[in-house]
Protein backbone atom coordinates (compact mmCIF):
# COMPACT_ATOMS: atom_id res chain seq x y z
CA UNK A 1 0.00 0.00 0.00
CA UNK A 2 1.25 3.15 -0.79
CA UNK A 3 1.91 6.22 1.38
CA UNK A 4 -0.63 8.39 0.02
CA UNK A 5 -3.02 4.92 0.31
CA UNK A 6 -2.07 4.86 3.98
CA UNK A 7 -3.07 8.54 4.40
CA UNK A 8 -6.35 8.28 3.09
CA UNK A 9 -7.27 4.98 5.01
CA UNK A 10 -6.30 6.56 8.41
CA UNK A 11 -8.10 9.18 7.45
CA UNK A 12 -11.26 7.89 6.58
CA UNK A 13 -10.55 5.66 10.07
CA UNK A 14 -10.86 8.49 12.06
CA UNK A 15 -13.47 10.33 10.06
CA UNK A 16 -15.88 6.69 11.07
CA UNK A 17 -14.82 7.09 14.21
CA UNK A 18 -16.52 10.27 14.34
CA UNK A 19 -19.29 9.24 13.36
CA UNK A 20 -19.45 6.62 16.16
CA UNK A 21 -18.64 9.00 18.35
CA UNK A 22 -22.07 10.76 18.34
CA UNK A 23 -24.12 8.44 20.81
CA UNK A 24 -21.61 9.28 23.80
CA UNK A 25 -23.52 12.67 23.91
CA UNK A 26 -26.56 10.67 25.07
CA UNK A 27 -24.10 8.39 27.84
CA UNK A 28 -23.27 5.35 25.94
CA UNK A 29 -19.94 4.65 28.42
CA UNK A 30 -19.92 1.19 26.54
CA UNK A 31 -19.34 3.24 23.37
CA UNK A 32 -16.89 5.77 25.25
CA UNK A 33 -14.42 2.61 26.30
CA UNK A 34 -14.44 1.08 23.57
CA UNK A 35 -13.55 4.27 21.05
CA UNK A 36 -11.30 5.25 23.64
CA UNK A 37 -9.29 1.36 23.05
CA UNK A 38 -9.81 2.47 19.08
CA UNK A 39 -8.23 5.49 19.20
CA UNK A 40 -4.98 3.86 20.85
CA UNK A 41 -4.72 1.67 17.86
CA UNK A 42 -5.49 4.13 15.09
CA UNK A 43 -2.49 6.75 14.19
CA UNK A 44 -2.40 8.76 11.14
CA UNK A 45 0.90 8.39 9.66
CA UNK A 46 3.33 11.45 10.39
CA UNK A 47 3.88 13.28 6.40
CA UNK A 48 6.80 15.28 7.96
CA UNK A 49 9.60 13.40 8.85
CA UNK A 50 12.97 14.13 9.54
CA UNK A 51 16.20 12.75 9.23
CA UNK A 52 17.65 14.04 12.80
CA UNK A 53 20.50 12.20 14.42
CA UNK A 54 19.39 11.13 17.90
CA UNK A 55 23.24 12.15 18.76
CA UNK A 56 22.49 15.73 18.08
CA UNK A 57 20.44 15.75 21.14
CA UNK A 58 22.05 12.87 22.86
CA UNK A 59 25.98 13.71 22.53
CA UNK A 60 27.06 12.66 25.94
CA UNK A 61 25.21 9.11 25.57
CA UNK A 62 21.88 7.46 25.29
CA UNK A 63 21.03 6.69 29.22
CA UNK A 64 18.49 3.85 29.18
CA UNK A 65 19.27 2.21 25.60
CA UNK A 66 16.23 3.48 24.31
CA UNK A 67 15.35 2.16 20.68
CA UNK A 68 13.17 2.31 17.67
CA UNK A 69 12.42 -0.95 18.11
CA UNK A 70 8.76 -1.42 18.06
CA UNK A 71 8.87 -4.05 20.87
CA UNK A 72 10.60 -1.68 23.09
CA UNK A 73 7.11 -0.07 23.89
CA UNK A 74 8.47 1.36 27.23
CA UNK A 75 11.51 2.73 26.00
CA UNK A 76 10.82 3.81 22.84
CA UNK A 77 12.91 6.56 21.23
CA UNK A 78 11.28 9.43 18.98
CA UNK A 79 14.15 11.60 17.88
CA UNK A 80 13.19 15.03 16.14
CA UNK A 81 14.66 18.26 15.87
CA UNK A 82 13.34 20.05 19.41
CA UNK A 83 14.60 16.90 21.60
CA UNK A 84 15.11 13.27 21.96
CA UNK A 85 12.66 11.27 24.23
CA UNK A 86 11.84 7.60 25.10
CA UNK A 87 8.57 6.91 25.40
CA UNK A 88 6.88 4.86 27.50
CA UNK A 89 3.72 3.54 26.53
CA UNK A 90 2.43 1.73 29.48
CA UNK A 91 2.66 4.93 31.60
CA UNK A 92 1.48 7.50 28.55
CA UNK A 93 4.72 9.59 29.52
CA UNK A 94 8.27 10.15 28.25
CA UNK A 95 10.88 8.36 30.58
CA UNK A 96 13.26 11.44 29.83
CA UNK A 97 13.47 13.95 26.85
CA UNK A 98 17.21 15.38 26.24
CA UNK A 99 17.85 18.77 24.06
CA UNK A 100 20.41 21.20 23.27
CA UNK A 101 20.07 25.15 24.33
CA UNK A 102 21.99 27.48 22.91
CA UNK A 103 21.78 30.94 22.42
CA UNK A 104 19.87 31.01 19.03
CA UNK A 105 17.36 28.74 20.39
CA UNK A 106 16.04 31.80 22.71
CA UNK A 107 14.24 34.69 21.61
CA UNK A 108 11.02 36.93 21.86
CA UNK A 109 8.24 34.56 23.73
CA UNK A 110 5.78 33.17 20.37
CA UNK A 111 1.75 32.88 20.08
CA UNK A 112 1.58 29.72 22.27
CA UNK A 113 0.46 26.36 20.43
CA UNK A 114 -2.31 24.43 21.48
CA UNK A 115 -1.60 21.08 23.42
CA UNK A 116 -1.70 17.89 20.45
CA UNK A 117 -1.11 13.99 20.54
CA UNK A 118 2.85 13.18 19.40
CA UNK A 119 1.94 12.77 15.38
CA UNK A 120 5.31 10.18 15.69
CA UNK A 121 4.34 7.51 17.93
CA UNK A 122 3.75 4.12 15.68
CA UNK A 123 0.42 2.59 15.24
CA UNK A 124 -0.89 0.56 18.33
CA UNK A 125 0.85 3.16 20.26
CA UNK A 126 -0.97 4.75 23.33
CA UNK A 127 -1.79 7.96 22.05
CA UNK A 128 -2.38 10.31 24.82
CA UNK A 129 -4.52 13.58 24.31
CA UNK A 130 -5.05 16.73 26.06
CA UNK A 131 -8.43 16.17 27.23
CA UNK A 132 -6.29 12.99 28.89
CA UNK A 133 -5.61 15.62 31.66
CA UNK A 134 -8.60 17.74 31.90
CA UNK A 135 -10.19 18.25 35.68
CA UNK A 136 -7.62 16.24 36.84
CA UNK A 137 -6.39 18.78 39.10
CA UNK A 138 -2.95 18.55 37.43
CA UNK A 139 -0.90 21.08 35.08
CA UNK A 140 0.50 19.59 31.37
CA UNK A 141 3.48 20.34 32.67
CA UNK A 142 6.65 20.72 29.98
CA UNK A 143 9.99 18.16 30.34
CA UNK A 144 11.55 20.39 27.43
CA UNK A 145 10.78 23.70 28.26
CA UNK A 146 8.76 26.17 25.72
CA UNK A 147 10.66 29.19 26.41
CA UNK A 148 13.81 26.96 25.36
CA UNK A 149 12.14 27.04 21.79
CA UNK A 150 11.70 30.77 21.21
CA UNK A 151 14.38 31.04 18.59
CA UNK A 152 11.96 28.71 16.05
CA UNK A 153 8.46 28.50 16.08
CA UNK A 154 8.50 24.68 14.74
CA UNK A 155 10.91 23.79 17.24
CA UNK A 156 8.12 25.84 19.85
CA UNK A 157 5.51 23.92 18.62
CA UNK A 158 7.18 20.51 19.24
CA UNK A 159 7.44 21.10 22.57
CA UNK A 160 3.52 21.10 23.21
CA UNK A 161 3.08 17.19 21.82
CA UNK A 162 2.02 15.52 25.00
CA UNK A 163 5.11 12.99 24.84
CA UNK A 164 6.78 16.05 26.39
CA UNK A 165 4.16 16.57 28.76
CA UNK A 166 3.57 15.10 32.05
CA UNK A 167 1.42 15.76 34.96
CA UNK A 168 2.91 18.38 37.54
CA UNK A 169 0.84 19.88 40.01
CA UNK A 170 0.90 23.34 39.81
CA UNK A 171 2.80 24.23 42.42
CA UNK A 172 5.91 22.08 40.85
CA UNK A 173 5.16 23.28 37.36
CA UNK A 174 4.73 26.90 38.55
CA UNK A 175 7.22 27.80 40.54
CA UNK A 176 10.49 25.90 41.38
CA UNK A 177 10.37 23.92 38.14
CA UNK A 178 9.72 26.89 36.27
CA UNK A 179 12.62 29.05 38.06
CA UNK A 180 14.75 26.04 37.42
CA UNK A 181 14.22 26.75 33.91
CA UNK A 182 14.79 30.29 33.86
CA UNK A 183 18.04 30.09 35.50
CA UNK A 184 18.72 27.53 32.68
CA UNK A 185 18.14 30.48 30.04
CA UNK A 186 19.98 32.74 32.29
CA UNK A 187 22.98 30.39 31.67
CA UNK A 188 22.79 30.48 28.20
CA UNK A 189 22.37 34.03 27.90
CA UNK A 190 25.56 34.51 29.63
CA UNK A 191 27.78 32.90 27.23
CA UNK A 192 26.76 28.74 27.80
CA UNK A 193 25.36 25.79 26.02
CA UNK A 194 23.62 23.60 27.68
CA UNK A 195 22.80 20.09 27.23
CA UNK A 196 20.05 19.12 29.08
CA UNK A 197 17.66 15.89 30.03
CA UNK A 198 14.70 15.63 32.14
CA UNK A 199 12.68 13.07 33.38
CA UNK A 200 10.19 11.59 36.01
CA UNK A 201 10.93 8.61 38.99
CA UNK A 202 7.53 6.95 40.67
CA UNK A 203 4.00 6.73 40.36
CA UNK A 204 1.12 8.74 42.46
CA UNK A 205 -1.37 6.91 40.60
CA UNK A 206 -2.76 7.52 37.16
CA UNK A 207 -5.28 10.42 35.74
CA UNK A 208 -8.14 8.47 33.86
CA UNK A 209 -6.30 5.24 34.00
CA UNK A 210 -4.10 6.62 31.15
CA UNK A 211 -1.29 8.70 32.37
CA UNK A 212 0.78 7.70 35.24
CA UNK A 213 1.76 10.86 37.56
CA UNK A 214 5.32 10.76 38.58
CA UNK A 215 6.23 11.53 42.30
CA UNK A 216 9.15 13.29 41.59
CA UNK A 217 10.93 15.04 38.64
CA UNK A 218 14.12 15.47 37.88
CA UNK A 219 16.35 17.45 35.55
CA UNK A 220 20.76 17.69 34.69
CA UNK A 221 22.41 20.38 32.67
CA UNK A 222 25.77 19.49 31.34
CA UNK A 223 27.41 23.61 31.31
CA UNK A 224 29.64 23.82 28.80
CA UNK A 225 31.17 27.62 26.88
CA UNK A 226 29.41 28.52 23.95
CA UNK A 227 30.34 26.67 20.84
CA UNK A 228 32.42 24.30 23.29
CA UNK A 229 33.18 20.34 22.18
CA UNK A 230 30.25 18.78 24.96
CA UNK A 231 32.92 15.64 24.67
CA UNK A 232 35.61 17.87 25.97
CA UNK A 233 35.11 18.02 29.82
CA UNK A 234 37.39 19.74 31.76
CA UNK A 235 35.27 22.82 31.25
CA UNK A 236 32.02 21.24 31.89
CA UNK A 237 30.10 21.64 34.66
CA UNK A 238 26.68 20.17 36.25
CA UNK A 239 24.13 20.66 38.04
CA UNK A 240 21.28 17.96 38.95
CA UNK A 241 17.91 18.32 40.53
CA UNK A 242 14.88 16.22 41.52
CA UNK A 243 11.78 17.84 42.68
CA UNK A 244 8.71 16.25 44.24
CA UNK A 245 5.68 16.67 42.22
CA UNK A 246 3.44 17.99 45.31
CA UNK A 247 1.38 20.85 46.03
CA UNK A 248 2.73 22.97 49.21
CA UNK A 249 6.44 23.82 47.50
CA UNK A 250 5.59 27.01 45.45
CA UNK A 251 8.01 29.21 47.93
CA UNK A 252 10.43 26.54 47.68
CA UNK A 253 13.66 27.27 45.45
CA UNK A 254 14.99 25.31 43.35
CA UNK A 255 18.29 25.20 44.66
CA UNK A 256 16.51 23.32 47.97
CA UNK A 257 16.41 20.04 45.20
CA UNK A 258 19.76 19.77 43.91
CA UNK A 259 20.87 16.38 44.04
CA UNK A 260 24.02 14.46 42.25
CA UNK A 261 23.64 12.55 38.98
CA UNK A 262 25.31 9.37 40.75
CA UNK A 263 22.55 9.50 42.90
CA UNK A 264 20.18 9.69 40.04
CA UNK A 265 21.25 6.84 38.27
CA UNK A 266 21.06 5.02 41.60
CA UNK A 267 17.50 5.80 41.69
CA UNK A 268 16.72 5.57 37.35
CA UNK A 269 18.84 2.23 36.76
CA UNK A 270 19.87 5.28 33.87
CA UNK A 271 23.84 5.53 32.60
CA UNK A 272 24.14 9.16 32.38
CA UNK A 273 27.45 10.75 30.24
CA UNK A 274 28.11 7.33 29.25
CA UNK A 275 30.01 8.31 26.04
CA UNK A 276 32.71 10.19 28.40
CA UNK A 277 35.86 8.43 30.16
CA UNK A 278 34.91 6.60 33.33
CA UNK A 279 37.06 8.99 35.43
CA UNK A 280 35.61 11.96 34.12
CA UNK A 281 32.03 10.66 34.66
CA UNK A 282 32.93 9.60 38.28
CA UNK A 283 34.37 13.46 38.58
CA UNK A 284 30.91 15.20 37.44
CA UNK A 285 28.49 12.51 37.91
CA UNK A 286 29.18 12.73 42.27
CA UNK A 287 29.52 17.19 42.50
CA UNK A 288 26.74 18.90 43.86
CA UNK A 289 26.57 22.26 42.07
Amino acid sequence: MSQMSRIKTARAAKYFLLALSFPVIFGCSRTVQKLEEIRDRVVEPNQHVRPVSATDNLPLGNPSGASQDLANRNNYLITRNAYSLSYNNDRGTANWVAWKITADDLGEALPRPDFRPDPDLPFGFRKVLPSDYSGSGFDRGHMSASADRFGDSERNEQTFFMTNIVPQTKDLNQFPWQKFESYTRTLVRKGYDVYAIAGILGDKGKIKKRVTVPATCWKILYIVPRGGDPSVSGSAKVIAVEMPNDNGIAHERWIEYKTSVRDLERKTGYDFFSSLPVPEQDRLETVVE
